[in-house]
């Protein structure tokens, strides 16, 4: 009696690990595939929505622009997004915060510093909040009926956020800002940004916000300090996203570059004294060492972790100054 040897009874081991081997890699390549036709799906819904979200601006605010301008408006010359983390770091990004970050509770006691900036400053236009992450600052906003809306490229963050009744599109913060109607927004915000950009990236953020702010309207931006030794030489870091240390004079001067008025730099979070040296043991060092290098030891060492740049969008009248000082006086037949 013969036996045929295609009886699926008689198939080797070897040859089942085989079929289940293909299958599982025919399963993961259609995973892959999902997963880029969810993320196509998500960007595409994202600008949707911010289209849609500007429509809604100009009929509630009865501008004249007209809804043709909106939807030729291009964002072909903004650079591509080339950082951030990629699909299995990102699955990674929310447990990452919660590690290094800090808790939602400390980064909320931490934002609080800046409501102050928002009495007073955030009218119908609202504040636009790029990278919201776990959305702190969204929600201390929120609790104080501020209109607000974040945009952030990772998905899971954002789904997060929108659980917690937030607002947050998925999507590409910086083409957001420069789809929006110009001079419409009264607040633009990005905690901890700004080091994940590239300089070309970095330049079409703060140009995206200078356009949709209107006159008076503040663009916040909140960094890493790398005056601080170990922030600049080690902890900036451990964030395998960051690109480099951006230091408070750059950002100032790249803000002021576009426009910006009445900037402010705000250094914040001191470092806490590790265990064993207190500022008392720091001072009696000051009897062997120069308390000036003494003084300075503790600023590199101890001092804000990070900082703040805010510049305002200036208003009609101070844009006239600029332009009258930029403007070369043409010397009359009289003068020499």
């Amino acid at each position: 009696m013969t036996h045929d040897p295609t009886d699926p009874a008689r198939v080797s081991p070897e040859a089942d690990d085989d079929r289940l081997a293909a299958r599982l890699d025919a399963l993961d390549q259609a995973l892959v595939e999902s997963r880029r036709v969810a993320r196509e799906a998500d960007r595409r819904a994202a600008k949707l929505e911010g289209e849609i979200r500007t429509l809604h601006r100009l009929l509630g605010r009865g501008d004249r622009e007209t809804t043709e301008a909106v939807a030729t408006r291009t964002t072909a010359a903004l650079p591509v997004p080339t950082s951030g983390p990629g699909g299995r770091f990102a699955v990674l990004y929310p447990a990452f915060q919660d590690r290094f970050r800090g808790s939602e509770a400390e980064i909320t006691r931490r934002l609080r510093a800046y409501l102050p900036d928002v009495d007073g400053l955030v009218r119908s236009g609202g504040v636009v909040d790029v990278g919201p992450g776990r959305g702190e600052w969204l929600a201390l906003l929120n609790e104080r009926s501020v209109p607000a809306y974040g945009v952030d490229s990772n998905e899971a963050l954002a789904r997060s956020c929108r659980a917690r009744g937030l607002e947050v599109l998925v999507g590409n913060g910086i083409e957001h800002l420069h789809g929006l109607t110009p001079g419409s927004v009264d607040m633009v915000t990005a905690f901890h940004v700004i080091e994940h950009l590239q300089i070309e990236e970095l330049l079409a953020l703060i140009e995206g916000a200078r356009l949709a702010l209107r006159p008076g309207g503040c663009l916040l931006l909140e960094t890493p300090n790398p005056t601080n030794l170990m922030m600049g030489a080690c902890d900036f870091y451990c964030d395998p996203t960051h690109l480099s240390p951006l230091p408070p004079a750059l950002t100032e001067f790249l803000v002021e570059a576009h426009g910006f008025v009445d900037i402010q730099v705000r250094h914040l979070h001191p470092r806490q004294y590790p265990r064993g040296v207190s500022a008392a043991a720091l001072e009696r060092m000051g009897e062997v060492i120069p308390q000036a290098l003494v003084q300075l030891l503790a600023r590199s060492l101890f001092g804000p972790q990070d900082y703040a740049v805010l510049g305002y969008a200036p208003s009609s009248a101070e844009q006239s100054d600029r332009f009258q000082s930029a403007t070369p006086v043409t010397p009359t037949s009289g003068e020499s």
